[in-house]
C-alpha cells in the first residue's frame, strides 16, 4: 500500500491517504505531548479518523524512539542539526560518549479501549498502517482466549481450572486426545479419570524453550492480531493462546487491551505489565473517570462473609488431602473464621443511610481482625484455599469476593499506594450502607454496604509514579473538558477540542420544542406528570420523521424506564385505525436495543438486513443514551440517516452515590465545579449518541433533538458538539416534513459540490507534502523504508536458517542411517564367512567414508564404487 508521507514537528508520519486538515492538526497535538512527555486531553468528532490518527501517529514517534535508541548518535544529529543562524560542524557535534549523554528510554505503546469489539476495530486500522514492522499483541482473558474443552466448561471457575491443567500429570497412560474447541471428543484419561495436562499450555512452554526462530516467527512477524486471528494461530500450532499472548507482551512495541488492565491495580500488578516510559492511550476516554473510581471501590453484603463461612468451615475437612496447600494450617482457618464473624457483627452494626469517610472502613476491617500487620499473610491464606478449592471445582465465591474487598481496602497501603493512606480515604473514600424499606427486608433482601472512591485521582497519581511518559485520553465527546480534567486528578498540559472532517450541509439539526399544543419538556417532573400529553405528541414527531427520513432512523431515550413508557403509550394511543405504534413501524420497522450484550450481534444483524433489503422504507432502532446502541456501533450511510434524540440522561438527583458525589465535589472543588460536572454527565451521553449519525467524510444525515432545553437552556446548548451548534436550528413542528425533504433532495447535488471542493483541497495538501519531500535531506524518509526492508530481510534470514536447520538434521538422520546400514552389512558378511579385497590402489580399503573413489583409481561398478574379489 503506497502512504502519504509528510512532517508533524520533525517527525516523518505515514498515512494511508492524504489527512484532512483537521486529521493533521489532532495528530500534531498528540506528537506535542509525545515530544515534550506530556499529558493530552484531544477530543475529535467521531467519524474523523481519529483511531487511525492515534495509532499513524504514536508509532511514527515510537519509531523514530526505536532507531534513536539502535543509533543513538542520530538523535543527537537531528536535535543538532544546523540552522541559518548557528551551524553546527561536524567536529563540533555532540557525540554519545560525552558527559551530557542521556541513555535512550525503551517505550512501548498501551492502547486501551472499552470493549473487546473496539480493540478488534483498533487492530483492523493498525493493518492498515505503514508501521507493520512493530511488534504487536493483544490481551484478553481466558474466558476470550482459552481453547481447552474441559477448561472452557468450568465457566466462573476457569482461572483455577487452568492451573490444575498446568499441573504435570502423574498417570502414565498415553494422554488423551484433546481437540481445540470440539467438546464431544472425550478428553479425560481412561485410567485415571482426570484431564491430563492441558496439551496446549505443554506445546507452548516447549516452543518458549526453543530456539528464538521456533518462536517468533511464526508470531512474532506476523503483523497485528486480534482475538480471532490469534486464536486461529494458536490452533494451527496447537498452543495456548491466553499464555502465548502474555508471551508476546515482552517485546511488543504496541499492546492492545481493555481499560480494566491498565487502570484495576490488581490486573494490572497480575499482569506485570511494565509501564515505565510507556505510551498509554485511552480511546474512547469518556468514561475514564467512571472506572477509575469503580476499580478503586467495592460493594458487599452479609451473604459474601456467610459464604466464605462455610467455604472455610469445608475446607477443614480437606487439611489432610496431600494436595491442600502446606502454608496453610488449621489455626489460620479457625482464625479466618473468627475474623469473619466479626466481620458481619461490624457490618450489621453500620447505621444504614449514613455517610462516613474511607477510614472508618479501615477501622471496621482492623477491628474484625484485617490488620495493617497481618492482612496480607491472611490474605494470602483465603488464596491459597481458594486455589485448592477451585482445582477440586468446589464453590469458591465467598472467598474470592472477600478477597477482593479486602485487597481493595488495603490498596492504599500496598506498594502502589503514596504512602497517605489516612488522608486519602478521608477525602477521597464514603462508607455508606443503604436503607431498605420494611416491605423491602421482609422480601429477604439484604442491604448492599459501599465503599466508593470519589477521586479518579487515586488511580491515575498511582499509575503516573510508575513512570508513564504520557497519558493520551480520546474521545469524541471529552467535552466539557474542565469537570475532567479536575477528576482525573493529574495535570494535562495539551487540550484539543477538534474539528469536523465534514461540511455543515451536510447535517440537518433541528430543535423542536412543541408538537401542536404539547410542550415537549422531559424534564422528570414534567415527563412523570404529563405522560399521557407528552409520549403521543413525541410519537407524532417520530412518525412525521419517519415518513420522510430514508433507510435507519435512530431514537434514544434517557432510560429504559422512560423507553418503555413512552412505547406502552404509543402502543395505547389511538391512531387512524391502530395504534400510534403501528402507524410508525408501517414506515419503519421497530427494533428496540436488547437487555443483554449477548443478543446485540444478532439484532445488528437483523437490523442491518433490513436496511439493505430493495425498496426496503428501512427500519427504527430504539435503544437508550448510555446504553449498549449509543456506543461503539458504526451506524455509516444509510445505516444511520437520521437520529432522534428525546430528553437528557441527567443521573438521578437522589440516588444516594450521586448525593455523595456532588457532597464530594462541593467540599473539595466548590458549588460551580459540582454544577458542571452534574451537566458533564447528562450531555456528555448525548454528544455520544449524536455521534452514531456521521461516520465519516462523505457521510450525511439529520438530527432532531426533541426537549425544550435544546431550545432554552444556554448552558445545554453551549455543551453540544462544534459541528452540530454550527448546523442547528429551532423550527415548528409544521416545517420539520418539509425541511426534511428539501435536505434529502438536495443532498446528492450538495455532495458532489463537496467531494470537488475536498479533492481540491487534498490535492493542495498533497502538493504542500510532496514540496516537504523535496526540502528533506532524505526525502523517502530512508530510515522508515530500511526499516520494512529490515524486518522483509530478517524474515527472509530466518527461513533460510530455519530451512538450513532443517537440512543438517536430515542429513545428519541420513548419515546415521547410513551408517547403521553399513555396520549391519558388514556384521552380516562376517557371519556368512564373506571377506572382502579390494583392487584400487588402496588395497586395504575398508573405510566406507574415505574418499578413495574421488581418487580416479580403480574399476567402478554402476557408479557404486571400486570392484572387489569375494574371497571365502
Amino acid at each position: 500500500m503506497t502512504m502519504e508521507k509528510f512532517k508533524i514537528h520533525d517527525i516523518w508520519v505515514h498515512f494511508p491517504f492524504v489527512p484532512y486538515p483537521s486529521q493533521e492538526a489532532f495528530m500534531a497535538k498528540l506528537l506535542e505531548s509525545l515530544n515534550g512527555g506530556k499529558n493530552g486531553l484531544l477530543e475529535s468528532p467521531t467519524g474523523t479518523g481519529k483511531t487511525l490518527c492515534l495509532l499513524c501517529a504514536s508509532m511514527a514517534w515510537l519509531d523514530l524512539e526505536k532507531r534513536y535508541k539502535e543509533i543513538p548518535d542520530l538523535r543527537l544529529m537531528n536535535e543538532s542539526g544546523p540552522s541559518a543562524e548557528n551551524e553546527t560542524t561536524g567536529d563540533e557535534m555532540p557525540v554519545s560518549g560525552q558527559s551530557d549523554f542521556k541513555p535512550p528510554k525503551s517505550h512501548k505503546i498501551y492502547f486501551c479501549s472499552r470493549t473487546h469489539s473496539q480493540i478488534m476495530q483498533a487492530i483492523q486500522e493498525f493493518k492498515n498502517t505503514g508501521y507493520q514492522h512493530l511488534r504487536t499483541t493483544v490481551l484478553a482473558s481466558r474466558n476470550h482466549l482459552c481453547i481447552h474443552p474441559s477448561a472452557k466448561k468450568a465457566g466462573g471457575n476457569l482461572d483455577n481450572k487452568c492451573r490444575s491443567l498446568r499441573k504435570k500429570t502423574k498417570c502414565d497412560a498415553p494422554d488423551p486426545l484433546v481437540i481445540p474447541d470440539i467438546e464431544d471428543v472425550p478428553k479425560k484419561c481412561q485410567k485415571c479419570n482426570c484431564d491430563h495436562t492441558c496439551p496446549f499450555y505443554t506445546n507452548f512452554q516447549e516452543m518458549k524453550k526453543a530456539k528464538g526462530d521456533e518462536l517468533d516467527f511464526p508470531f512474532t512477524f506476523s503483523g497485528a492480531f486480534d482475538q480471532k486471528t490469534l486464536i486461529e494461530k494458536c490452533k494451527k500450532y496447537s498452543v495456548c493462546p491466553f499464555y502465548m499472548s502474555r508471551h508476546l507482551k515482552e517485546t511488543a512495541d504496541v499492546i492492545f487491551l481493555p481499560y480494566s488492565y491498565i487502570f484495576n491495580p490488581h490486573i494490572l500488578k497480575g499482569l506485570n505489565l511494565d509501564i515505565m516510559n510507556a505510551i498509554i492511550i485511552i480511546d474512547e476516554g469518556h468514561n475514564l473517570e467512571k472506572v477509575c473510581e469503580e476499580n478503586a471501590s467495592f460493594s458487599i453484603q452479609f451473604s459474601d462473609v456467610d459464604n466464605c463461612s462455610k467455604e472455610l468451615k469445608n475446607a477443614l475437612e480437606y487439611t489432610g488431602d496431600e494436595k491442600f496447600p502446606a502454608s496453610v494450617r488449621e489455626r489460620d482457618l479457625h482464625e479466618l473464621q473468627e475474623i469473619l464473624v466479626k466481620l458481619r457483627k461490624n457490618l450489621e452494626l453500620l447505621e444504614a443511610d449514613k455517610a462516613r469517610n474511607g477510614q472508618f472502613c479501615i477501622s471496621i476491617f482492623s477491628d474484625s481482625g484485617f490488620t495493617k500487620k497481618e492482612w496480607r499473610r491472611q490474605l494470602h491464606n483465603l488464596k491459597e484455599v481458594a486455589q485448592f478449592f477451585g482445582e477440586k471445582e468446589l464453590k469458591t465465591e465467598g472467598m474470592r469476593k472477600i478477597t477482593n474487598v479486602v485487597t481493595t481496602v488495603f490498596y492504599l497501603d500496598s506498594d502502589d499506594g503514596d504512602g497517605s493512606q489516612e488522608s486519602t480515604l478521608e477525602k477521597s473514600f464514603v462508607l455508606y450502607k443503604e436503607k431498605l424499606t420494611p416491605e423491602t427486608i421482609l422480601t429477604g433482601v439484604e442491604p448492599k454496604i459501599f465503599l466508593w472512591c470519589f477521586d479518579a485521582g487515586v488511580i491515575m497519581k498511582s499509575l503516573q509514579r510508575k513512570g508513564v511518559h504520557s497519558f493520551i485520553v480520546t474521545s469524541g465527546t471529552l467535552s466539557p473538558l474542565e469537570p475532567l480534567k479536575s477528576s482525573l486528578g493529574i495535570t494535562f498540559e495539551v487540550e484539543l477540542i477538534n474539528e469536523h472532517v465534514i461540511d455543515t450541509s451536510q447535517v440537518l439539526a433541528l430543535s423542536i420544542g412543541r408538537v401542536e399544543k404539547a410542550s415537549l419538556d422531559a424534564r422528570f417532573n414534567y415527563r412523570e406528570r404529563n405522560k399521557d400529553i407528552l409520549y403521543p405528541a413525541f410519537g407524532q414527531l417520530v412518525l412525521k420523521v419517519a415518513e420522510v427520513s430514508p433507510k435507519g432512523l435512530l431514537i434514544f431515550f434517557p432510560s429504559g424506564k422512560v423507553k418503555k413508557d413512552c412505547l406502552d403509550n404509543w402502543n395505547n394511543t389511538p391512531f387512524q385505525d391502530s395504534s400510534l405504534y403501528d402507524a410508525i413501524e408501517k414506515q419503519k420497522v421497530i427494533y428496540e436495543e436488547p437487555k443483554n450484550s449477548s443478543d446485540l450481534p444478532g439484532l445488528q444483524k437483523v437490523f442491518f438486513k433490513k436496511i439493505a433489503e430493495p425498496n426496503s422504507k428501512g427500519a427504527c432502532l430504539v435503544g437508550v443514551l448510555s446504553g449498549k446502541v449509543s456506543e461503539g456501533i458504526d451506524f455509516k450511510d444509510d445505516l444511520g440517516r437520521a437520529v432522534i434524540m428525546f430528553g437528557i440522561p441527567f443521573p438521578p438527583f437522589m440516588d444516594p452515590w450521586v448525593k455523595h458525589k456532588r457532597k464530594h465535589i462541593c467540599e473539595h472543588r466548590g458549588e460551580e465545579a459540582d454544577e458542571d460536572w452534574y451537566l458533564s454527565q447528562g450531555i456528555r451521553p448525548v454528544n455520544q449518541a449524536l455521534g452514531r449519525i456521521i461516520r465519516h467524510q462523505g457521510d450525511y444525515g439529520v438530527v432532531v433533538l426533541a426537549d425544550t432545553r435544546y431550545i432554552i437552556d444556554q448552558r445545554i446548548i453551549k455543551e453540544l458538539p462544534g459541528w452540530l451548534k454550527k448546523a442547528r436550528e429551532v423550527v415548528a413542528f409544521p416545517q420539520v416534513s418539509y425541511r426534511l425533504k428539501n435536505f434529502f433532495s438536495t443532498i446528492p447535488s450538495k455532495m458532489k459540490n463537496i467531494k470537488k471542493r475536498t479533492e481540491i483541497q487534498q490535492e493542495k495538501i498533497r502538493e504542500r507534502h510532496q514540496k516537504e519531500m523535496e526540502i528533506e535531506e532524505h526525502p523517502a524518509y530512508d530510515y522508515h523504508d530500511l526499516s520494512n526492508l529490515k524486518m522483509v530481510e530478517t524474515k527472509r534470514k530466518q527461513i533460510l536458517s530455519k530451512e538450513i536447520l532443517d537440512l543438517e538434521k536430515k542429513i545428519q538422520s541420513a548419515s546415521a542411517l547410513t551408517q547403521s546400514l553399513l555396520v549391519e552389512i558388514a556384521e552380516t558378511k562376517v557371519k556368512i564367512g564373506i571377506r572382502e579385497v579390494c583392487t584400487t590402489a588402496a588395497d586395504n580399503c575398508t573405510d566406507y567414508d574415505s574418499d578413495c573413489e574421488s581418487t580416479g583409481d580403480g574399476e567402478w561398478d554402476e557408479a557404486i564404487g571400486p570392484k572387489c574379489k569375494m574371497v571365502n
